[in-house]
């Protein structure tokens, strides 16, 4: 009995240091791929607790993304399909702007577009507003740009100033602009006096402004080359100088201005021109970036969209879908939707593949009277437009451009990777996009589109 008593006790304590052993490997082993990319739960339910992404993403980018298709598809006078680029990241940050310079009825469908409910109280607009600007805050903050991104000028108290109209988190008031801007890392290469900035992989620029007709304004090419983290001396003033000057004026122009440029994680030596297939009959030469397959990367194949999914990460926050349709681009149209997106972000798998994507710079503009109007915003634009929140006088908006450009290219780094010769004998799979793909740019935590749009030819920019 004491023998078989002796036995167990042995037999337990073997069980015990087994199980401590694997549970001590478990710590010790590194992340499953799939943990690597997914998004931290307990925070994203704190960010969307004020902030609806999903109807964000339908709203402002999967509904106006098949309007824009549909309208394109019925011009007579395109021969082909455009690309398509736009930022509902950017038409968000110009609704915030708009729902505090507007009221009544226009403020309310500013409001929708965002999200918000007509009963809304004013507790949950102020919330949403402050989730939008934290969020943009936070990309600037994470990805190295320090104070300067989003700034607040001062005011002095008094009527229609700031504190009268309610400040916004990260939203200039100034000069003849009332804006507001979120920057991650620096503009194009070279603009900023460096070439990679602090994290080169991902950079990304928003910048929404009010002001009156006829006086000075930062146009595109302006946004673009300006340094990031310097302001222009007009901006630091009140609220007060935009209300003097509609003095002499009854005409609002609002500029919606968006820059992204994603590093690829592919090497610049593998850069080569391919052909890139427009349509069965047409073909352009393209720079083809190229990948191996010496990591792993997240993907999938959607058999529903008949289309293969690739996700590629810029930074701990920006990353980007690929989708590459299997034959024609419009199934593919036909399957978007936030559920859909979230069904591709729950499904990814790791997997090694060859990858080979064009290497291209897009820039596309709109009207966001075009845009907005689609999803419910139409007032504003309207002769009836209410812009009480600035002024009692009869106010029109005759110029709202909504502006965005996208580069892709390939990191600056030469190293890594494995050597040119190999011996492993096995063939990879290989993606290739060389013919009409999409591309979705989003925030990896919130799940909200950054960017959307089709390249249907790299070469047309």
């Amino acid at each position: 009995m004491a023998r078989k008593e002796a036995t167990m006790a042995v037999m337990y304590s073997f069980t015990c240091l087994v199980l401590l052993t694997g549970l001590a490997a478990d710590e010790l082993l590194p992340p499953k791929p799939e943990k690597l990319f997914s998004r931290p739960l307990q925070k994203e339910q704190e960010v969307n607790q004020h902030f609806n992404t999903s109807a964000l993403n339908t709203a402002l980018a999967f509904e106006l993304y098949r309007d824009l298709a549909t309208r394109t598809a019925a011009e007579p006078e395109v021969q082909r399909q455009p690309n398509i680029l736009f930022s509902p990241l950017g038409l968000a940050s110009a609704l915030a702007l708009l729902s505090r310079v507007s009221g009544s009825e226009s403020r309310r469908q500013a409001l929708e577009a965002l999200g918000l409910a007509a009963n809304s109280t004013e507790e949950s607009v102020e919330a949403t507003i402050s989730a939008l600007t934290d969020l943009q805050r936070s990309f600037t903050e994470q990805e190295g740009g320090g104070g300067g991104g989003v700034q607040r000028a001062e005011s002095e108290a008094g009527p229609g100033t700031e504190d009268e109209i309610g400040a916004t988190p990260g939203v200039e008031t100034g000069g003849a602009d009332a804006g507001s801007r979120a920057d991650v890392d620096d503009g194009p290469e070279g603009r900023n006096g460096t070439e990679d900035g602090v994290h080169p992989e991902g950079q990304l620029r928003v910048w929404s402004s009010l002001h009156i007709d006829g006086k000075p304004s930062l146009d595109y090419d302006s946004f673009l080359s300006r340094p990031q983290h310097t302001e222009p001396s007009a901006l630091n003033i009140s609220f007060d100088t935009l209300i003097k000057d509609l003095e002499a004026s009854d005409k609002l122009e609002l500029n919606n201005y968006v820059y992204f440029k994603g590093r690829q994680p592919f090497e610049r030596r593998h850069t080569v021109p391919r052909s890139f297939q427009l349509n069965a009959t047409t073909s352009v030469e393209v720079a083809m970036m190229f990948r191996d397959d010496s990591s792993e990367v997240m993907m999938l194949y959607d058999t529903n969209c008949s289309a293969t999914v690739v996700q590629l990460a810029y930074t701990e926050r920006l990353a980007s879908l690929l989708l590459l349709p299997k034959a024609e681009l419009q199934p593919l149209e036909d399957c978007l939707s936030a559920s859909r997106m979230s069904f591709w972000l729950s499904n990814l798998k790791p997997g090694r593949a060859e990858i080979r994507f064009p290497k291209f710079q897009l820039r596309k503009s709109y009207s966001l009277e075009s845009l907005l109007r689609n999803s419910g915003v139409s007032s504003v634009f309207s002769d009836s437009a209410d812009f009480s929140g600035i002024s009692q006088k009869t106010l029109k908006l005759i110029k709202a451009p909504h502006e965005v450009m996208l580069e892709m290219e390939e990191t600056k780094s030469e190293d890594g990777g494995r050597p040119d010769i190999t011996l492993d004998f096995f063939v990879p799979p290989r993606i290739t996009f060389n013919r009409p793909f999409m591309l979705i740019i989003y925030d990896d935590l919130t799940g909200l589109v950054l960017l959307i749009g089709r390249i249907i030819d790299p070469t047309d920019v």
